[in-house]
């Protein structure tokens, strides 16, 4: 026997389930098919169209005219190593996007054009083409493929432009500043040029190289150190009170200052950044931003770290300038031939020497932002215009249809599926086998609907009413519960063989433990199929109770109560015969009475049964439910065996075990054998007798001889009752 367990379910089993229930996957399929279509007629398309640029890194040069400013970068002209991240978050930034919705949509309210650009940079997509490429690929969709080309256009072009102007601002930032310590140092120049000319003039000093060579070669080497520190220290000194100075604290800082340091100039590079995105962010938004806030903290960390570091390089000049000032004095001491004008002078001239390279060193970078100006280069090409297929992207048509379909057929794949594996009910043969010691004689499909959404349509009047609890057996039918019924009396023949010595009939007591499990429609049924193969047959309605056989052949209102209250003493004179059935009899139930229990327990039914045992090959009595009502117990006691009736669906299959399949009653052992009744037999088997199929010629004929024999039956029959 197969031990699986019982809420296994095999892929066999779940297809002949959905198989057998196909109307609710046809329906699954329809109801998202048209929730799908619903969705693609009120969803817009959306089209995609994608660009590429290609990022330029500048390199114009470097100005090699001046040995002292070779390692500077170049005002205007820096070598720039591209941050290609950083240019793709400038690209997808909603201070671009803003621009752009300013530029398409100029008449609508801020909210609406920052909501826009919102939308625009949820539907934009920048990404970089591979690692280590300046190419960076651009994506955007929209409902428009006109539309979406010009966006994509004017973002690229929004871009360039913001990063001319913010070049072209550091550029006019500088430039101005540039002339405005040429001035200072024209004012100064003048007065060192006077003051040299004066004291040459009083003093009459005309020439000073008549001075020892030796010396004044290491003093001019002494003076070349001192000029390029004290250069140096005098820009630091600058930027010093440029950052010092709290009346004006955001202005920019000379980038080209001379300053032999990199990390200041890196430094000054970045707050001079920062402080025109700062400026520009000025333009549209208010000091108490958060973006502003944050930018005005990281500048005024960024001032203080440039002021440390340039006291730090003017303590290091000055230490330098002192050591060789010193040097300085101790050859000059050595001069004392050279009078004291000579050396008054040689100190004005140095001055005036490192005011002149400075001015000098000015006058270059002034025209070499008077060329940047007009250096108006684009820093990105397009090398792919906005292009796309004609086709819409979103929503994909075939995506959403298949997607239905799959949605679908998974929902009553999934239901089935699950209720059949949290199922505890007896659904078939199989629960029964596993579960029970009692033997299983048949089972019985279902007569009605064998689909719980026919059963949903039929609430709403659609579809037919299904059939009643009565009789579904005749002689001529070939159907899937006249073979059941069929199968179940040849098992019977076969199987529950109980005969006694005299060769009497059989006692059958048709019980079960829950109502309205069909217990009284098997009865029936059974006692008519046992009738159409041959046998002489018995029904007695044992129902005192609700008397349900009895009320669905329509028998008259005397019976079996009749006999058991003494009121008839001649049980055949209570007899109904069912038309069309000669060799069938029913006895019924009668009048109910008030006191069922007490009618059962008497002698004359036992009296009774051992009587038509006699006459009749097959007894089916029916009884009210075993376990609520002790009505069934009685009869049980003096009965051949007992059919215990239970209803796929309805019995948990744990419960099985508590019935035996022997009773021992009154030292007499009853046995007892399941039917299982209202299984759809399309789910887990394939029974032949649950196909339709075509009579053959002989099966035809054989119907024939049998509604002949029957028409015989009843003449005769007839016959006998008039006599």
């Amino acid at each position: 026997m197969d031990k699986r367990s019982d809420s296994f379910v095999s892929i066999a089993d779940l297809w002949r389930m959905c198989i057998t229930r196909w109307r609710w996957f046809v329906a699954s399929v329809f109801i998202c098919l048209l929730f799908a279509v619903r969705y693609l007629i009120v969803t817009p398309f959306l089209y995609t169209r994608t660009a590429s640029i290609m990022l330029h890194e500048e390199n114009l040069g470097e100005n090699v005219t001046d040995k002292n400013s070779k390692d500077f970068n170049q005002i205007g002209f820096v070598k720039q190593k591209i941050n290609v991240p950083d240019v793709v978050r400038h690209i997808t930034s909603l201070e671009t996007l803003l621009e752009v919705v300013n530029r398409l949509y100029p008449s609508i309210d801020e909210t609406e054009k920052f909501d826009m650009a919102v939308d625009i940079q949820s539907r934009l997509s920048a990404e970089v083409e591979e690692k280590g490429s300046s190419i960076i690929d651009m994506t955007y969709r929209d409902y428009s493929t006109k539309e979406a080309s010009k966006t994509l256009e004017l973002i690229i072009q929004v871009y360039n432009e913001k990063w001319l102007q913010e070049k072209q601002t550091v550029i006019q930032n500088t430039s101005h500043f540039i002339d405005s310590r040429l001035k200072l140092l024209e004012r100064e120049l003048s007065i060192v040029d006077d003051s040299i000319s004066s004291f040459k003039s009083r003093f009459g000093i005309t020439d000073l190289q008549r001075v020892s060579d030796v010396y004044l070669q290491q003093q001019s080497r002494l003076d070349a150190d001192i000029l390029r520190l004290a250069n140096e220290k005098a820009m630091a000194e600058y930027i010093r009170s440029l950052l010092e100075d709290k009346s004006s604290p955001n202005q920019l800082l000379l980038v080209n200052s001379g300053i032999n340091n990199g990390l200041i100039e890196s430094q000054i590079t970045s707050y001079n950044s920062l402080l025109i995105q700062m400026q520009s962010h000025l333009d549209y938004t208010s000091g108490q931003n958060p973006l502003m806030i944050n930018l005005e903290k990281e500048l005024n960390s960024l001032r203080k770290n440039i002021l440390a570091n340039v006291i730090n390089h003017i303590r290091t000049i000055d230490i330098q300038l002192k050591s060789m000032h010193d040097y300085h004095s101790e050859t000059a001491s050595k001069i004392s031939s050279n009078p004291s004008q000579a050396k008054h002078l040689i100190s004005i001239e140095r001055e005036q020497k490192v005011k002149e390279s400075l001015y000098m060193y000015l006058l270059q970078k002034k025209e070499e932002n008077e060329i940047s100006l007009t250096y108006k280069t684009a820093p990105s090409q397009i090398i792919d215009f906005p292009n796309g297929s004609g086709k819409p992207t979103s929503p994909n048509r075939i995506v959403v249809l298949l997607g239905a379909v799959l949605l679908g057929v998974l929902m009553p794949l999934t239901y089935f599926f699950l209720r059949a594996s949290f199922d505890e009910s007896v659904r078939d043969r199989h629960d029964i086998e596993i579960n029970s010691d009692i033997p299983f004689i048949g089972e019985v499909p279902y007569s009605g609907r064998e689909h719980s959404l026919d059963s949903l349509l039929m609430r709403f009047g659609i579809g037919r009413k299904a059939k009643s609890g009565g009789i579904v057996v005749g002689p001529d039918l070939l159907n899937a519960s006249n073979e059941a019924f069929r199968v179940l009396r040849n098992n019977m023949d076969s199987i529950v063989a109980i005969k006694s010595p005299d060769n009497s009939g059989r006692v059958y007591l048709l019980k079960s433990t829950e109502i309205e499990v069909g217990k009284t429609f098997i009865g029936m049924n059974l006692a008519l199929i046992h009738a159409i193969g041959g046998q002489r047959v018995l029904f007695i309605d044992g129902d005192l109770r609700q008397a349900s056989a009895s009320r669905l052949w329509r028998t008259p209102l005397f019976g079996l109560t009749d006999y058991l209250s003494g009121e008839e003493s001649d049980f055949r004179k209570l007899l109904w015969h069912p038309e069309d059935f000669p060799t069938m009899d029913v006895l019924p139930a009668g009048a109910l009475p008030t006191n069922p229990t007490e009618l059962l327990q008497s002698p004359l039914l036992k009296e009774l049964l051992d009587t038509v045992k006699q006459q009749y090959d097959s007894i089916f009595i029916d009884s009210p439910s075993a376990g609520i009502l002790a009505d069934a117990d009685i009869m049980e006691r003096i009965v051949d065996c007992s059919l215990l009736i239970i209803r796929a669906g309805r019995v948990n299959r744990h419960r099985l075990n508590d019935f035996s399949p022997i009773q021992i009653i009154n030292g007499t052992s009853k046995p007892q054998y399941f039917i299982l009744n209202g299984v759809n037999v399309h789910v887990r088997y394939g029974y032949a007798y649950s196909h339709k199929y075509k009579r053959t010629e002989e099966e035809k004929n054989t119907v024939e001889i049998s509604k002949k024999t029957i028409l015989l039956n009843k003449i005769i029959f007839r016959k006998k009752q008039e006599t």
